[in-house]
């Protein structure tokens, strides 16, 4: 297991940034074909598509956790941390909810929207300064996490997604 300490909302951002950058290199010129294949589960565009309703959701959730609070006294600043106890829980089948399965969209307009939603989350990055790091939120399979662990998860989260990606395209 690949040990990733978070120390910096910007090491956060950085890290999803580049699996990013890996997930759209891989499936930006993929023809109909290839976009459509599967192991057996979602395609490769459903895949891209799921991502895409997933991170406005959970930008959604970020920001509600980012909202200001009025109880200085008990803010909990960023600390250091690391999602490496979930990461291995999240290479296993996880079923996702049904308002987080794909409909059916074109991986063109699945990839659209996941760079609208990258701009909209990117916007928040500078209330991360100054968040209330108590806040959390329960996400189903890993139990309560903050909203920079949030942020972090959507990068594993891709990571994931990512990887099954390219064991559908014969890569791994």
């Amino acid at each position: 297991m690949n040990v990733m300490t978070y120390d910096s909302i910007d090491n956060v951002f950085a890290a999803n940034d580049a699996v990013r950058r890996l997930l759209v290199a891989r499936v930006e010129e993929l023809d109909e074909v290839h976009a459509n294949a599967s192991e057996g589960g979602w395609t490769v565009a459903q895949i891209v598509e799921h991502l895409s309703i997933a991170e406005p959701r959970i930008t959604d959730a970020i920001e509600g956790m980012l909202a200001p609070t009025e109880a200085e006294s008990e803010r909990k600043p960023f600390a250091p941390f690391s999602l490496d106890q979930y990461a291995e829980q999240a290479r296993g089948k996880i079923e996702a909810p049904e308002f987080l399965r794909p409909t059916g969209l074109p991986l063109a307009e699945g990839l659209m929207r996941l760079k609208e939603s990258r701009a909209r989350l990117e916007t928040l990055r500078p209330r991360f300064e100054s968040a209330d790091y108590s806040r959390v939120l329960k996400h189903p399979a890993f139990g309560m996490l903050n909203a920079a662990q949030w942020l972090a998860f959507l990068g594993l989260h891709e990571q994931r997604h990512l990887r099954q990606i390219e064991r559908i395209l014969g890569e791994r």
